[in-house]
């Protein structure tokens, strides 16, 4: 199997990259930098293959791709693992920031999507979708991350609804918590600059905002190990009935579960309570 992962410098896309090559499987993992790109070559498994590939740009979408259909012939599964996320009050993020996380959590998902779909029709292959438990469930201060995780969860739907009469299977992986470098990059996106808000805002959210960053801290310090994502990922890759969704991580099905079924006000005040 030849496989596409985007974001595989670190944490999910990496550990997928890597356990799929020591299966036997070819896997192209992009990267955004060139010391990913590196680090990447460096790992001496001969079935994994860097690729420069930035989900925003789209000279560098096609290029990957093109590269990947003349030095390999084919493509039988990519897995959509890009992404990054913005946090803070919806009053106070810039629509700016709003812009680049839908253009990487969505516009970039569904440009690479597009582009490897002629490939994966023809290999009649799979697609392997990473949202987040966030696309389920909303919580303060997410709403950016959130709502590109409640987008791309529409897509995927759409997506694989359309693609079964051709062949191709879709599956969405929702993870909570898991512990992986992303929780590090995302902290200069919001929660940790509350300071960058006008004083106003702060007065207004600081407070509820400081109460809900313990409750993230808490979720990273018990974040579940990044395998069992990539047992996910494996499954839906090569089992011969891939499940259309995965919950992932401790407790996440039970609360996809509650937090869907509670009255919206019962919702809002188990989500507050917690914060």
């Amino acid at each position: 199997m030849i496989v596409l992962i985007s974001g595989a410098s670190t944490g999910i896309g990496q550990s997928a990259a890597l356990e799929l090559a020591r299966k036997g499987h070819t896997v192209w993992a992009g990267v955004r930098s060139q010391k990913s790109f590196d680090e990447i070559t460096a790992i001496k498994i001969p079935e994994l293959r860097a690729v420069f590939l930035d989900v925003c740009d789209e000279s560098s979408i096609v290029g990957a791709v093109t590269s990947i259909r003349e030095k390999s012939g084919r493509l039988d599964a990519l897995v959509n693992n890009a992404g990054m996320a913005v946090g803070g009050p919806v009053e106070g993020i810039q629509l700016e920031d709003w812009r680049r996380q839908f253009e990487t959590n969505v516009f970039g998902q569904v440009r690479v999507i597009q582009e490897c779909l002629p490939l994966l029709r023809k290999s009649r292959g799979r697609i392997v979708n990473i949202s987040s438990i966030s696309g389920r469930v909303s919580s303060p201060f997410l709403g950016p991350y959130a709502s590109s995780k409640f987008a791309f969860e529409a897509i995927s739907d759409s997506l694989r609804r359309e693609l079964k009469p051709l062949g191709v299977k879709v599956s969405i992986i929702e993870p909570g918590p898991i512990a992986t470098p992303f929780w590090e990059k995302s902290r200069s996106s919001g929660l940790e600059k509350i300071d960058r808000y006008a004083p106003m805002l702060r007065e207004i959210y600081g407070p509820a905002m400081e109460k809900f960053k313990k409750q993230i801290d808490l979720a990273e310090r018990t974040a579940s190990p990044v395998t069992v994502v990539t047992r996910a990922i494996m499954h839906a890759l090569t089992s011969r009935k891939p499940k259309t969704r995965y919950f992932v991580g401790r407790g996440i099905s039970a609360t996809a579960a509650l937090f869907n079924t509670l009255p919206d006000t019962w919702a809002d005040r188990l989500m507050l309570a917690r914060s």
